[in-house]
């Protein structure tokens, strides 16, 4: 059921390689996999800030318009506690970036326990080398710098061949990572929205 929100100040960004953010204020629980609409585009809130929430919209829902009309279009789920000293595994593709970086914000205290890999043709920040080592990866050098400030080993995939990501999607780089991690994954339903 799509449910209207009460949002001010809305703003729109031009992120990397032409993704957008939209940001604005409004009071709605932090919710994992909540997606949102405004107009015709599809909108991933990726980090609130008290009642300020930034959502991503993906480079090929352009052109997008400041629409103060925006909606609820799938509620998501509570944010889960940690359990103990486990590995996880952290995965996004495409619009799902959101949902990892969100997460990745919630669980920055134990950002040593977490390994999270992206995917997307292009992503909405510029690529950086890689400060943590994978060694399951080790030919793979380039990693989103929001997610190595917070302390997060990541690495990136691309079918768009771009420098330093592993050349493909995530599932072919999810077959290349042969340990435990492939166990505990935390977050299967991030993959392919």
């Amino acid at each position: 059921m799509i449910q209207p929100l009460k949002t001010d100040a809305i703003s729109l960004t031009t992120l990397a390689h032409h993704w957008k953010q939209v940001s604005f204020n409004c009071d709605i629980p932090l919710r994992q996999g909540m997606r949102l609409r405004m107009g015709e585009t599809r909108l991933a809130p990726w980090r609130w800030q008290g009642e300020r929430v930034d959502c991503l919209a993906l480079p090929d829902d352009l052109p997008l318009k400041i629409n103060p009309d925006i909606t609820i279009e799938t509620e998501g789920t509570a944010i889960a506690a940690l359990s103990g000293d486990s590995q996880y595994l952290l995965t996004g593709e495409n619009l799902a970036i959101a949902d990892a970086l969100l997460l990745a914000q919630c669980y920055q205290e134990s950002a040593d326990q977490f390994l999270v890999l992206l995917a997307a043709d292009s992503f909405p920040f510029t690529l950086k080398p890689a400060r943590f080592m994978v060694s399951e990866l080790p030919q793979l050098i380039a990693a989103c710098p929001l997610l190595e400030d917070w302390g997060f080993a990541n690495r990136l995939a691309s079918e768009a061949g771009l420098p330093g990501c592993f050349e493909g999607n995530l599932t072919e780089l999810l077959i290349q990572l042969n340990t435990p991690w492939e166990k505990t994954t935390i977050s299967p339903w991030l993959r392919g929205v």
